[in-house]
C-alpha cells in the first residue's frame, strides 16, 4: 500500500518550495520580463533612462541582414549538430547491445564527455583545430591549405557542430540504449527465426519501436543547441570567421555586452524565447501523437 506525505495547510509546502521558487523568479522570470520590457524601449547603455519605441527594435532587427545570417547559421548548426549526435549515438547504442551486450563499463565511459563544460571543450579544441601547431595541421602537410578553419567559414561551422555533437552524444546514447534494452526479446527472436540479420532487425524492428525516444532526444538536442552552445562558441570561434558561427545565442551576447545594444539584444532574446517555446510545443504535439499511435497499435 502506497503512502503519501500529507501536509496540514499550505504554509509548510510553500516554505519548502520557497528557495526553489525564489531562484526561478530571480534567474528566469525576472530576466525574461526585463528582456520583454527592454525590447520595446530604447535603453541607454549606461543608464540615464529609456524611451518607449514600441516595435521599432523588432523592425530594425528583421531588416538587418546580419540577423538573417545569424538565423541561417543557427539553423545549419542545429541541423548538423543534432543529426550527428543522434545518428552516431543510435549507431553506438545498437553496436553496444549487439557486440558488447550492454556493457556497464562501456556505458559509463560514454557518459564522461557529458560532464565537460562547453568552455573547456572549446579551449581544448581550439588547439586541436589550429592549422599550424594543432594535431589537425597534418591535413595541411598532406594537402597544403586544405585545413584553414580561421579563414573558411564552412570548416569552422562544421568543426563547431561536430564538437557540440560530441558533447551531446552521451545524453543521446543513454536514452537510446535504455530504449533499445526495453524492447522485448521475443520480437528480435522471431525476426531472427525468419532469417533477418542484426542490421535488418535493427532497421526494421528496433528503430521503429524507439521512435518516441528518438523524437525526444531530437527535441532536447535542438533546444540544447539553442541554449547551451554559447560557451563552446565563445571559447572556440567567437562567432567567426565572417559570422559563420555567429549563432543567435552568441549574437545576443555580442550585441548586448560588446555592442552595448541592450534594446536590440533584448529583442533578439525574445525572438529566441519564441523559437524555444515553438520547439517545445512541437515536441508536445509529437509526443501526444506518438502516444495516440501506440494506443491504436
Amino acid at each position: 500500500m502506497k503512502q503519501h506525505a500529507l501536509f496540514e495547510g499550505w504554509r509548510l509546502p510553500l516554505l519548502i518550495a520557497l528557495p526553489q521558487l525564489l531562484l526561478i523568479c530571480l534567474f528566469f522570470y525576472w530576466p525574461a520580463l526585463k528582456a520583454i520590457a527592454w525590447s520595446v524601449h530604447l535603453v541607454r547603455p549606461f543608464g540615464n533612462g529609456e524611451v518607449f519605441v514600441g516595435l521599432d527594435n523588432y523592425a530594425r532587427i528583421v531588416t538587418d541582414w546580419a540577423f538573417w545570417e545569424s538565423i541561417r547559421s543557427t539553423a545549419l548548426f542545429a541541423v548538423l549538430a543534432v543529426s550527428m549526435s543522434i545518428g552516431i549515438s543510435l549507431g553506438l547504442a545498437g553496436l553496444s547491445e549487439y557486440l558488447l551486450g550492454g556493457s556497464a563499463i562501456y556505458r559509463n565511459l560514454m557518459m564522461w564527455p557529458y560532464a565537460v563544460a562547453g568552455a573547456v571543450v572549446g579551449i581544448i579544441l581550439k588547439f586541436v583545430m589550429n592549422p599550424v601547431i594543432g594535431p589537425m595541421s597534418v591535413i595541411n602537410e598532406i594537402w597544403p591549405g586544405a585545413w584553414l578553419p580561421n579563414q573558411h567559414p564552412w570548416q569552422a561551422l562544421l568543426f563547431v557542430a561536430t564538437a557540440f555533437a560530441w558533447m551531446q552524444m552521451p545524453f543521446c546514447f543513454v536514452i537510446l540504449t535504455a530504449a533499445l534494452r526495453a524492447i522485448p526479446d521475443d520480437y528480435l527472436a522471431a525476426a531472427a527465426m525468419d532469417g533477418a540479420g542484426p542490421t535488418r532487425r535493427f532497421i526494421d524492428i528496433q528503430v521503429p519501436m524507439i521512435a518516441p525516444q528518438i523524437v525526444f532526444v531530437f527535441v532536447i538536442c535542438t533546444l540544447d543547441s539553442l541554449t547551451h552552445s554559447f560557451g563552446l562558441i565563445d571559447s572556440l570561434t567567437r562567432g567567426g570567421p565572417a559570422g559563420a558561427t555567429n549563432i543567435l545565442p552568441y549574437k545576443i551576447y555580442a550585441d548586448g555586452f560588446l555592442g552595448l545594444d541592450l534594446s536590440g539584444s533584448s529583442a533578439l532574446s525574445v525572438i529566441l524565447m519564441v523559437i524555444i517555446v515553438a520547439v517545445t510545443i512541437v515536441q508536445s504535439m509529437l509526443a501526444n501523437r506518438q502516444k495516440t499511435w501506440g494506443r491504436r497499435a
